[in-house]
């Protein structure tokens, strides 16, 4: 007797096995590693994580692929990975959590992966691996063990002393010590990259703004959780919250965009901290008061820049206008798109604890991306991150190109 098949027409799939093709599955985020090992099988290993494709024609995504020059360093290789420790095909060894430790975590592969169910959770056994990598005693990488001490005892990951955290505060910086808004400033920016805090300090005293600083401010934890040390992050984003909740904050403006996806988006929906403080990244406050007509540009800066879309506020809280729309609105710039860009945008290559663990990596990327800006014939590469601006002036050589914080530019165009 023949079986027979079930076979009919589907809508959007055509004629089909249906037992075979199942209907794209709605996951929860967040969760651990065996959470998704069912569906780890459908990637169909056909490297279209590997690049992108636009008119102009292809081009690479993965910085740690084409870096590693093996399919365990892309997508397609760490989903096969990922799915034979979850069916017990594999055992964890040092080797496996090196590989995952070897990604940055831009998530630039999953934007290009056509797969619903790749495209949308992949980032998320990303992270569940690192996760897993620690519980099981194979993770973080020693660097990155060193620098969560020291965020231990002094609440950085830079070796810096914490009482030195606001050294940068000029007597010209105005706060309001009642006020219910806050500058979170991040360590990076408080300890690397100052002109950031100064410029953004300013420009929220030139808007009139009533905010303030914590001198106690603490590590938002990112570099923490983005290494897969969850409990040790939520433990540290915990103090914030009570922090926050204490002095009665209501609005947070980062110019960090690790602090900014980690505040909004980590600590509400990974830890479960329910804060209610509204949280926004500077470009975004700025956009809003430039649609409010409440600021006034008062010098032209004379100068072409490309911007460079950092991982953490780009494809990771999808915010990709607002950085344009305040630079196109500063008078005589002029914006110059890379080839890359948006969703497409190749990682700078420090985030993910890669450029305290994996600095020939990392340096890779950094190249990569200032040939890119370069060839745009633009002055400047312009971003919003922190930890972007001090990996590109890291990798920078002999002035060929200058970098700026978006911050920097307001401040400039602003001052009378």
């Amino acid at each position: 007797m023949v079986k027979e098949e079930k076979i009919k027409f589907v809508d959007g799939k055509g004629i089909t096995r249906i037992e075979t093709v199942p209907d794209q599955q709605k996951l929860d985020r967040h969760k651990n590693l065996e959470y998704y090992k069912d569906i780890l099988y459908q990637c169909g290993k056909c490297g279209t994580c590997r690049t992108g494709y636009q008119e102009e024609g292809w081009f690479r995504v993965c910085p740690s692929g084409e870096f590693g020059k093996f399919e365990a360093y892309y997508l397609g290789g760490k989903n096969l990975i990922s799915w034979g420790i979850t069916s017990g095909r594999l055992d964890w060894t040092e080797n496996l959590a090196n590989i995952f430790y070897q990604c940055s975590v831009c998530l630039a592969c999953i934007q290009q992966c056509q797969i619903p169910e790749i495209h949308n959770y992949a980032g998320e056994w990303l992270m569940a691996f690192r996760e897993e990598a620690v519980k099981k005693g194979f993770g973080p990488m020693p660097e990155q063990k060193k620098y969560t001490d020291h965020i231990s005892k002094e609440h950085n990951p830079y070796m810096e002393k914490h009482k030195d955290r606001t050294n940068w505060i000029t007597s010209n910086i105005k706060q309001s010590p009642n006020a219910k808004l806050i500058y979170f400033v991040g360590c990076t920016t408080s300890y690397r990259e100052k002109s950031v805090a100064i410029a953004t300090a300013e420009i929220l005293n030139s808007l009139q703004i009533d905010f303030r600083i914590f001198k106690d401010e603490q590590c938002c934890g990112s570099p923490v959780y983005m290494t897969g040390q969850t409990e040790k992050a939520k433990k540290i984003a915990e103090t914030n919250v009570d922090f926050f909740k204490n002095e009665g904050i209501e609005k947070i403006i980062t110019s960090c965009a690790g602090c900014y996806r980690t505040l909004k988006e980590t600590y509400p929906k990974k830890f479960g901290l329910d804060h209610g403080i509204e949280i926004l990244h500077l470009p975004e406050f700025i956009q809003e008061k430039l649609k409010n007509n409440e600021i006034k540009f008062n010098n032209n800066l004379n100068m072409k820049t490309t911007y460079h879309d950092p991982c953490h506020i780009g494809r990771h809280m999808g915010i990709y206008e607002p950085p344009r729309e305040v630079l196109n609105s500063i008078p005589g710039i002029e914006l110059i798109e890379m080839p890359r860009n948006k969703q497409n945008a190749w990682c700078c290559g420090s985030g993910g604890g890669v450029r305290s663990a994996f600095k020939d990596l990392s340096s890779f990327a950094a190249n990569e991306r200032i040939e890119e800006a370069k060839e745009t014939t633009a002055e400047a590469i312009v971003s919003c991150c922190p930890f972007c601006l001090n990996q590109f002036k890291t990798n920078i050589k002999n002035d060929e190109i200058k970098t700026f914080d978006l911050s920097e530019l307001i401040n400039k165009a602003i001052k009378s």
